[in-house]
């Protein structure tokens, strides 16, 4: 595939195989069109069926890395991520799950729009207050997006509505009893948190003009235990970042 037509996708790939050139499901065969992004974890890439209508194609990798068998942690997150994507199927602004392919990709609808990172036109008047409600409805059914702190996953669809992708850190923990079950809880609340904090970070940089001065109060109070993170997980962040650059992967 030539370098036009990718995506973000490093020079160098460390781990795992390109994208399928097709794949069939439900007797239908998809053909590659472009690969999106491919990064240690798996590659996500657009298909064309024989109508050309669009699809994602998201394949986790099985392939070891520095003699470890990792097939196991590829067919468990393909099994998660489509396990979040299933909880929100009734939701209009999460793509439609199309099925399984083989034992670590599956496939869901494709929406026609621009992710944050590449939006040029102005958001919407309402477009914050839609992803509100849409993070809203996440929640209600048990989930933790986690992943908020990205534009790149908010789509903003050809209507302008918002549309949430890449499921794959989310969490909706199984219920549970007693301490753990507990401990689940408050973990779930600290997410749902820092998914709050993070659309209002988004909204402060998209679209501050139509924040109040309580919500540009709120949207600098950092929860705590983000700032823990800061502290700790931010070098973890950066030191990993400089080494994919040192071996050309990001």
């Amino acid at each position: 595939m030539a370098r036009k037509e990718q995506g973000r996708v490093p020079k160098r790939i460390l781990r795992g195989r390109w994208a399928r050139d097709s794949f069939t499901l439900a007797g239908r065969t998809y053909t590659l069109e472009k690969v999106l992004k491919h990064d240690f974890f798996a590659v996500t890439a657009r298909f064309r069926g024989p109508d050309g209508e669009a699809v994602c194609l998201k394949h986790y990798h099985t392939e070891p890395w520095l003699g470890l068998d990792l097939e196991w942690a590829g067919r468990l997150m393909a099994d998660r991520e489509v396990r979040h994507y299933g909880l929100l199927q009734d939701l209009e602004s999460v793509p439609r799950l199309l099925g399984r392919v083989g034992k670590s990709a599956f496939a869901h609808s494709w929406v026609e729009g621009n992710d944050l990172l590449d939006q040029k036109d102005r958001l919407p008047d309402d477009f914050f207050e839609r992803l509100e409600a849409l993070l809203a409805a996440v929640h209600a059914r048990g989930m933790a997006y986690i992943d908020m702190n990205k534009p790149d996953n908010v789509l903003v669809g050809t209507d302008g509505r918002p549309v949430l992708i890449d499921f794959q850190i989310s969490w909706a923990p199984k219920p549970s009893w007693g301490p753990l079950g507990g401990l689940k809880r408050r973990l779930l609340a600290m997410f749902q948190e820092s998914d709050r904090y993070h659309v209002r970070k988004l909204k402060r940089l998209y679209r501050p003009d139509l924040m109040t001065p309580e919500e540009r109060a709120a949207g600098k109070q950092r929860p705590w235990f983000l700032n823990l993170h800061r502290l700790i997980g931010a070098p973890l962040r950066d030191l990993r970042r400089k080494f994919l650059e040192w071996v050309g992967a990001r």
